[in-house]
């Protein structure tokens, strides 16, 4: 009888957990994200960001990271939030401290995308964070747009 018990809780467990494990796992967003980044699009660099929700307005946590971007090339940043992200994500391309272009807008609304056709060989920093401070998930992409 204890094994008639036992093999039923065992199957709700193991079900349980691989859905709480894919719903937070990291490679299966980015795959589904470089997925649905367009057909014209080559992928080139992942960045998955787990940030914590602000403790001011003044002070919203930004995950940033370099990328070297060539001259004469168009490239597209892709933001991606995770099914139980409670922040939206926003993307963001900054050169020399001045913010180049932006996934939300200043009325705040959010796009998934935007495209960035590169006029100067250089550094250039991409910071992702969520929406008004939230806690959230999500994962930014930065593809090649092919000619």
């Amino acid at each position: 009888m204890k094994r008639l018990l036992i093999i039923p809780f065992a199957f709700i467990m193991i079900c349980s957990f691989s859905r709480t494990a894919s719903a937070q796992d990291p490679s299966e967003l980015v795959g589904q994200c470089a997925f649905n980044v367009g057909n014209n699009t080559t992928y080139l660099k992942d960045y998955v960001v787990k940030l914590p929700e602000a403790n001011s307005q003044d002070n919203i946590p930004t995950h940033k990271n370099t990328a070297i971007l060539l001259k004469n090339t168009h490239y597209r940043l892709t933001v991606c939030n995770s099914d139980n992200s409670e922040g939206q994500g926003v993307i963001q391309l900054y050169n020399n401290g001045k913010k180049i272009a932006s996934s939300i807008t200043q009325n705040g609304k959010i796009y998934r995308s935007f495209d960035f056709q590169c006029n100067k060989t250089g550094s250039y920093q991409i910071w992702i964070s969520f929406k008004d401070g939230k806690e959230g998930f999500a994962v930014g992409i930065l593809s090649l747009v092919n000619k």
